[in-house]
């Protein structure tokens, strides 16, 4: 079992009491995917080929093409998300382009919301969700006439014969709560879960707030007056190039209370110390005005300058004490949240620095806005490129690889697909808003 998937008693004592019910949910890998254990449309996976609702419903071919350098992208992540009080399937898949000289080029990372509205997974949804309603409302009345034989009990004379106190003993029968099938509390929720069954619970955990009403919104309005589905666009052939594949379970976020200095950034203030005090040393040997000279110049060198603007930026710092609590995450989700910046410096920072936040609103839904879903951690580079793994890699492979801090992905808030967009099927996919701050950006 991982270090974050369970905690000891003692470890469980270094959490703050009010971060144990964080509502930011981290995603970390839970094994390979192989040939014998292959993932389904309702897991949440790293790499891979992505997994279509239906083998003749996939995205228009634009949508999976770099907008440079016009290669097939590759899946990142498919992320299995549904949302609160719907019935239909949703999936948000993210595709980066593996071309190196592509990298910090608007188009080569891609996100897409897919929505399918099939009758018969609208159907089966909600059966699940009634079940699940009556399956807790039954529970609720078990637990009430539980509490009253209790209570009938606690005054009940001590002469009664065994056969009347295995009667009305509330524990003589059957366990209401024994068998795990109807005991709705059985199992942890979590928005990615693949049993549909659960579905609409676990989705409550990552949906924290409910749109607010308002007028009829043009997705309203439009829906009404939609033409009908019209021919899909063409779709891409054959199998995208992939990177290796991993399932994710997921968890609620713990943090830790940790008075240390963070190793990463101690080490790098060592070294920013160590190239002051050597050019110091070299600048006495030429003499005090020279020396003056070179302090007051922001030249060292140029990793150190890097490593000394990333230490001035409070983001940065914020980012990596934040995450030194899971070191192995590689997602964090929640939905109508806060990304957690990489940097406070660049374009994409600015959008989430502001109040409200800057995000562009969605041109298919212009009276719509979008919200913050999630982003890719930085350790899921390790996981794609398989750096843990292969020792066959070079420094020029790992240079050339990806080189980004984090992927936010942002979603319309009132996740709404144009209707001519569907096909037959009744599957939707539209290309969803996606901000990357890379790493050379700080």
């Amino acid at each position: 079992m991982s270090s974050q998937e369970e905690y000891s008693s003692d470890e469980e004592s270094i959490y703050d009491s009010q971060n144990k019910k964080q509502k930011v949910l981290l995603g970390f890998v839970d094994g390979p995917i192989t040939e014998k254990d292959k993932p389904t449309i309702e897991d949440t996976f790293l790499g891979s080929q992505p997994i279509w609702f239906y083998e003749d419903s996939k995205p228009a071919e634009s949508m999976l093409i770099c907008d440079n350098c016009k290669s097939k992208l590759s899946l990142y992540l498919q992320a299995n998300s549904p949302l609160e009080n719907t019935y239909y399937d949703r999936i948000i898949y993210l595709f980066g382009c593996k071309n190196s000289q592509c990298s910090k080029k608007k188009g080569s990372i891609k996100v897409i919301r897919g929505i399918n509205k099939n009758d018969e997974v609208i159907k089966r949804n909600k059966n699940a969700l009634d079940d699940m309603d009556d399956q807790l409302n039954q529970s609720e009345d078990k637990q009430k006439q539980l509490s009253e034989e209790i209570t009938k009990n606690l005054f009940k004379k001590n002469d009664d014969d065994e056969e009347e106190k295995t009667k009305q003993n509330p524990f003589g029968g059957s366990n209401p709560f024994g068998d795990s099938s109807t005991n709705p509390f059985d199992s942890n929720s979590n928005p990615f879960d693949k049993k549909p069954e659960k579905k609409q619970e676990n989705s409550k955990e990552v949906s924290t707030q409910q749109q607010p009403k308002t007028k009829t919104s043009y997705a309203e309005i439009a829906s009404k007056n939609a033409p009908p589905p019209s021919k899909p666009s063409k779709s891409i052939e054959g199998e995208l190039p992939e990177y290796p594949g991993n399932f994710i379970y997921i968890e609620s976020e713990k943090l830790k209370k940790d008075k240390t200095t963070d190793e990463e950034l101690a080490k790098y203030k060592h070294l920013i110390e160590q190239s002051q005090e050597n050019d110091d040393d070299e600048q006495l040997q030429k003499g005090s005005s020279k020396r003056r000279e070179s302090s007051s110049s922001a030249v060292l060198d140029p990793q150190t300058t890097k490593i000394s603007n990333m230490l001035d930026d409070k983001y940065f710092e914020n980012f990596s004490n934040k995450t030194k609590s899971n070191p192995g995450q590689i997602l964090r989700y929640d939905l109508n949240g806060k990304p957690l910046l990489y940097n406070g410096k660049d374009d994409i920072a600015k959008i989430f620095l502001s109040e409200p936040f800057n995000i562009p609103k969605p041109s298919y839904n212009p009276s719509s806005s979008r919200r913050f879903e999630f982003q890719l951690m930085p350790n899921a580079i390790m996981n794609l490129e398989d750096l843990n793994n292969n020792t066959n890699k070079n420094i020029k492979d790992i240079l050339n690889g990806m080189s980004w801090g984090t992927i936010i992905v942002c979603t319309d808030f009132e996740d709404y697909i144009p209707d001519e967009m569907f096909d037959k099927n009744k599957v939707g996919y539209i290309q969803e808003w996606c901000g990357v701050q890379w790493e050379e950006s700080v």
